[in-house]
């Protein structure tokens, strides 16, 4: 352009130098050199069209859309519609990908489905007792009832009309006390020390000879990411430490109703939200 340009200037300068003869030429040369660039404009507009039609050729367009069904890529599979309809309108690749991409768009709505119907299950199949003076709803896993004289681990859902929160209790029981003042759990190499208060969190007691130690804490954001991760450990533990140390493997029914009780409390989330939105 800014060769054009200079010529153009150039042009014009001798145009101002030369006769009406001479003026006549200078235009038409520079008339001439205009329509050559338009002309290779146009060539190059076509070369690159065709380039870009060799590069997105229907086989190599349709080269993973195998994987991309199985990963239910439905964005990644109408890209390549997209690409098939602009470029090779007539090919027969176009039939499968929008086979593929509705047999994607089919299994991604079961999963949904299926996934609510699981949440909700989650729900209905906890246990659940209702306070009417505090009116207070409590929901604990179905596997076992969490007695203060127990060694467990386990976590519940306390709602109200206006809001849902867990709550973490873990117990210890014994023939020997334990004054434990720090209690951590730990899957796989990862611990996490649960906070609590010693004067207000923590409670004991003892009869016949054996005695018992717990703590029921409020779950906060930061703990409740971490016991999601959690369930999927390998290897689950507690751990509850102060004059002496108490360390064991939850059992497979602590980790499930942990597991269901995460699942519940998202479900009653939603409906909270969905309630006061």
């Amino acid at each position: 352009m800014k060769k054009v340009i200079y010529l153009l200037g150039l042009l014009l300068t001798l145009a101002c130098c030369v006769g009406q003869s001479e003026h006549d030429k200078v235009v038409k040369e520079y008339n001439k050199i205009l329509k050559e660039k338009e002309q290779l404009s146009k060539e190059l507009a076509r070369v690159k069209k065709d380039l870009e039609g060799y590069k997105m050729s229907p086989s190599k367009l349709c080269a993973n859309i195998d994987q991309l069904l199985k990963e239910k890529n439905v964005n990644k599979l109408k890209e390549i519609e997209s690409k098939l309809s602009k470029y090779h309108p007539e090919s027969t690749e176009i039939k499968k990908v929008k086979q593929y991409i509705a047999q994607a768009e089919k299994i991604i709505a079961q999963e949904k489905t299926a996934a609510e119907k699981k949440r909700l299950q989650a729900v209905n199949k906890l246990r659940k007792r209702h306070d009417d003076v505090s009116g207070i709803t409590w929901y604990q896993n179905p596997y076992f009832t969490h007695y203060n004289d127990a060694n467990l681990t386990s976590i519940y859902i306390g709602k109200d009309d206006n809001s849902v929160w867990l709550r973490l209790k873990m117990s210890y029981t014994g023939d020997d006390w334990i004054f434990f003042e720090h209690a951590y759990l730990s899957y796989d190499g990862n611990t996490q020390e649960i906070s609590f208060n010693k004067y207000e969190n923590k409670e004991s007691d003892n009869s016949g000879g054996e005695v018992w130690e717990w703590i029921d804490v409020s779950i906060d954001n930061n703990l409740l990411s971490y016991l999601r991760n959690m369930v999927d450990g390998k290897s689950i533990k507690m751990r509850l430490s102060g004059k002496y140390t108490k360390t064991r493997n939850l059992s497979v029914n602590e980790i499930q109703g942990i597991k269901d009780i995460l699942l519940a409390y998202d479900v009653l989330q939603k409906e909270m939200r969905e309630k006061n939105y």
